[in-house]
């Protein structure tokens, strides 16, 4: 509790790290897989400190050219932090640069202490959309040796250390290009998985180093969000002994990050190194060699600090120039980001009003209103008599609804017969000839025939009639032309009131050719006036939901196939017909789980030789029914075959075992009936549920 106490307080980072520390918008150690939106420039500063009140070497350090061996007790402090940015140059491709820089306390008898830069990044990171709540990247990275090689006692990174030769504290000293792979799996928003894996290697010296870390962060979307992590680095040559493995740099990473205003976050955390869990013993750390003011020295390292604490802050700025409504302004100065394409917008992306009438031009329907002009609701200028001449032209401004204007608003009448032209239908009449409202010359019965020649003066509306203003007739069964839907009946033949064929049922189909005269009104038929049925499942097609069943396949009342396990998999494709209730089947209908499958558990079933004994997997297939007769209620049946010259008795012998078996587990014949059937059937045992209770 002493050491968790300050380790709970506290946020995370150890020195060695090989994506360092908020690299990216989530996690702290291990990063997430996704890249910055296009236009998004990331920036983030930390400081860590890993003075944990214990000296730097184990065991102090020796000078290989004398020999002589020295203490080193200072708790000296080592610090450092970095200054990173990164650019979205794609919504899937970003770049960053990170520049580190490391500070030693003093350590006795040595010039190493000071502060001093380290290794310059620079890498490319490519996203794979994959569609799903799990997100793939890929990242390539280049370490230039910008680092002082002079300072420094502690390595900060395991490629730092060449095995028997020479190391350095703030630089490999070379370049070095490191490739890693990044996932995330989102859970409903509320838990990030981060896992990465990467490979580095020096350009020179070839040290090769294999980077890991996985974490969970909890509640990533909300102020506050907790992190979990575990993370680390391994020199390849050390992997072929588990001990050697043990001594690698790796710690466990809890903290939490604060999201603030305006994009920036703040990080607080603790790593707990190797150390704090076995303690700091000489052996259980990383040999160096160092040189120092002219000699080399040698001294052994821990892997981790056992407590390490950091601060970092991060700041995210949009400088995206996209476009999402096509507007001409980019979304991060859009404030009206729906704009519909076309419309005009100001700077800010939002609708402009050209003619200033007070409507927006998105939906002005007259954009080019005069101004000073008083417009209604859609931008057009009024029209009080509603006319199409806007009042301040209109000289005739009271015009009655619906009349013909010119283009001043007052009437026009262009025969002169004192109806308008919008409502004269007669447009030619003569100014001396006596109109009706319509403006056509007076026809009481309006049949075209004036009435002074109309033989019949009353002919109902709409009729077409002869030269003598009588309905015309041309097939003489007594229905006007107008209303006749068959005008070529045959002499004498006997016609509805719609001059057609007598059809009782009125299915287009004349009752002398309807072989079903009482079809049911509005039913589609064939050419016998029967209910069409093109399926041929017995189910009328105005009735049929299912129109294009396959032939043969059983269907319900509907029309449609029949699922009588209700498995969603019709009865015809169903080779699994007897499916237990809710149980996920494939297309064939069959239960995707083995152990909820009657056919799969029965082959199961096996006896040894000619025997009536049941081999071990025979117990537990049967086991595995009566866990299904407890879970569902049904009833079942068993067949027990067998095959050569005994299979009666055999399968008999065998029926019985099995009877006893579900007697001892509480099923009588009631619930398990089962049938010994010889050689009908080839040997085995088949289970079939029955009366299923759904």
């Amino acid at each position: 509790m002493r050491k968790l106490l300050p380790t709970l307080l506290a946020s995370v980072t150890a020195l060695y790290a090989q994506v360092g520390i908020a690299r990216d918008n989530h996690g702290i150690r291990v990063p997430s897989a996704h890249t910055l939106e296009q236009g998004f420039v990331y920036i983030s500063g930390n400081f860590e400190n890993v003075s944990d009140g214990e000296p730097l070497a184990l065991d102090g350090y020796t000078d290989l050219s004398t020999g002589e061996k020295k203490k080193v007790d200072d708790q000296a402090a080592a610090s450092g932090g970095s200054l990173q940015v990164s650019y979205g140059a794609l919504d899937f491709l970003q770049f960053s640069l990170s520049l580190p820089f490391y500070y030693e306390s003093k350590v006795s008898g040595t010039d190493l202490d000071g502060f001093a830069v380290g290794d310059m990044q620079a890498s490319a990171k490519v996203s794979i959309p994959l569609g799903i709540p799990v997100y793939l990247s890929f990242e390539g990275d280049i370490y230039a040796p910008t680092g002082t090689k002079s300072l420094g006692f502690r390595p900060r990174h395991a490629w730092f250390i060449e095995q028997d030769k020479k190391s350095f504290a703030y630089t490999t000293g070379e370049a070095a290009l490191a490739g890693s792979a990044f996932i995330t799996l989102d859970l409903f928003g509320m838990v990030l998985w981060n896992s990465f894996g990467g490979y580095l290697t020096t350009m020179g010296s070839g040290s090769d180093v294999f980077l890991w870390g996985t974490g969970f962060e909890l509640f990533p979307n909300k102020m506050i969000n907790l992190i979990a992590e575990v993370s680390g680095e391994m020199r390849i040559h050390k992997m072929g002994h588990i001990g050697n493995l043990w001594n690698e740099p790796a710690r466990f990473t809890p903290g939490l990050r604060l999201h603030l205003p305006a994009n920036a976050d703040l990080i607080v955390g603790a790593d707990i190194g190797i150390d704090f869990l076995r303690g700091r013993e000489l052996g259980n750390g990383i040999e160096v060699i160092r040189k120092e003011n002219g000699r080399d020295i040698s001294y052994e390292v821990p892997s981790t600090h056992e407590i390490a604490v950091v601060f970092a802050f991060t700041k995210t700025l949009n400088f995206s120039w996209k476009d999402s409504d096509r507007d001409g302004v980019a979304d991060r100065m859009d404030m009206c980001p729906g704009s519909t394409f076309g419309v005009k917008v100001n700077s800010r992306g939002c609708p402009v009003d050209e003619d200033q009438d007070g409507i927006l031009n998105i939906v002005d329907d007259c954009p080019n209103t005069p101004f000073g002009i008083e417009v209604d609701f859609f931008g057009c200028p009024l029209d009080e008599d509603k006319d199409g001449v806007p009042d301040y032209q209109d000289k005739c401004a009271a015009t009655p609804a619906g009349r013909a204007v010119k283009p001043d608003g007052c009437i026009l009448d262009t025969d002169n017969d004192g109806v308008d032209d919008n409502n004269d239908l007669c447009p030619d009449t003569s100014p001396e000839e006596q109109v009706n409202s319509t403006g056509c010359p007076i026809d009481n019965d309006h049949d075209g025939v004036l009435n002074e020649r109309d033989k019949c003066p009353e002919t109902p509306a709409g009729r077409s009639v002869d030269q003598d203003g009588c309905p015309l007739d041309f097939d003489h069964d007594g229905v006007p032309d107008d209303m006749d839907q068959c005008p070529n009946s045959a002499p004498d033949e006997l016609v509805d009131a719609s001059g057609c064929p007598a059809d009782q049922d009125k299915d287009g189909v004349p009752d002398t050719k309807d072989q079903c005269p009482d079809t049911p009104s509005g039913f589609s038929v064939d050419r016998s006036g029967c209910p069409s049925d093109n399926d041929e499942d017995g189910v009328p097609d105005d009735l049929d939901k299912c129109p294009n069943t396959p032939a043969k396949a059983p269907v319900d009342t509907t029309g449609c196939p029949k699922d009588s396990d209700g498995d969603g998999v019709a009865d015809y494709l169903d080779k699994c017909p007897e499916t237990f209730p809710d149980v996920l089947v494939n297309g064939s209908g069959c239960p995707y789980n083995n152990k909820k499958n009657l056919n799969i558990i029965a082959k199961q079933v096996k006896f040894r030789g000619e025997s009536d004994e049941p081999l071990n997997s025979a117990y537990t297939a049967v086991n595995d029914v009566i866990e299904l007769m407890r879970r569902y209620d049904f009833e079942l049946e068993v067949q027990v075959s067998a095959s050569g010259p005994r299979a009666k008795a055999v399968s008999e012998a065998r029926a019985e075992h099995l009877r006893d078996i579900f007697k001892i587990k509480g099923f009588d014949e009631k619930k398990v009936q089962i049938e010994a059937v010889g050689a009908a059937f080839p040997p085995g045992v088949k289970f079939t549920a029955k009366n299923i209770k759904r």
